[in-house]
């Protein structure tokens, strides 16, 4: 279904940095390609040489977590101790998206809270918060903490993404089309932005926006074969919810890349 492949398809939101270029390492160019199946044999390359090697047991982790390995994931991380885990960026976040992921919220909650009080990947947590917040049907507090989180990323799309998903499922369509389009008009967008603009286009009656950003795309036929479709689908009230939390969900993986590369930056 058409209307399927606007809702899934993914791509890596890349925020721009001010410090000075630097080499791609073999680590960061599988990062940015998705080659998880590297990342996983890189990883475990460093295990081999050293057992103890706590943070790549943190990176292997998280690397099936991103590859949907939830089982191999929750195996490695739980090889890290506590006090090593607290020392290590994305460690107590890992926990927290695998708790998120098996819908064990308390836990997760637990794992958030223990992140902020050592201080580690604070504003990818304050996130993590937000979408939970948000699932649980409480947006204000939700968009509390996606503000707070917003101020720790180079690049506010995401978060822009995320403020955009918790006005939909508020019902409030035509101020997360006001927050989407910008992006849209400046090339700043992914499958799920637009995505979720032309959803909450279509909801807030703005018909004629939707027919032009389809007509970029696609000759007229399609466009109104698109058109139709889309609004026969979001006649059913359903519709939106599970795709909603997915895409939070993938907003906040891609907040954590950015979360460390800006505190790889600020190292340097």
């Amino acid at each position: 279904m058409k209307k399927l492949c606007l809702l899934t398809l993914v791509a890596i939101l890349a925020g721009c940095s001010n410090s000075p270029k630097h080499k791609i390492s073999d680590e960061e160019r599988m990062e940015i390609t998705q080659n998880y199946d590297g990342l996983q044999e890189n990883y475990r390359a460093r295990l081999k040489a050293n057992p103890k090697d706590y943070e790549a047991l943190v990176k292997l982790s998280g690397a099936y977590f991103k590859d949907g390995d939830i089982e191999a994931a929750s195996y490695y991380i739980d090889q890290v101790p506590d006090d090593n885990c607290s020392q290590i960026n994305g460690c107590w976040l890992t926990r927290a998206d695998i708790a998120y992921n098996n819908k064990d919220y308390s836990q997760a909650k637990y794992y958030i809270d223990y992140s902020l009080a050592v201080g580690k990947d604070v504003y990818a947590v304050k996130n993590l918060y937000g979408i939970m917040l948000a699932r649980q049907g409480n947006f204000e507090l939700a968009r509390q903490y996606f503000f707070e989180a917003r101020v720790g990323f180079k690049s506010e799309d995401a978060i822009k993404n995320n403020l955009a998903m918790t006005e939909m499922m508020e019902g409030k369509y035509e101020k997360a089309a006001e927050r989407l389009m910008p992006l849209y008009q400046k090339n700043r967008f992914d499958a799920q932005i637009k995505a979720n603009l032309i959803v909450s286009l279509m909801l807030s009656s703005q018909y004629s926006k939707v027919r032009q950003l389809l007509l970029q795309e696609m000759s007229e036929e399609e466009a109104a074969e698109m058109f139709e479709q889309l609004r026969e689908d979001l006649q059913q009230p359903a519709t939106l919810n599970l795709p909603a939390l997915d895409n939070l969900q993938q907003s906040q993986n891609n907040l954590v890349s950015d979360q460390h590369s800006a505190e790889q930056d600020e190292e340097s």
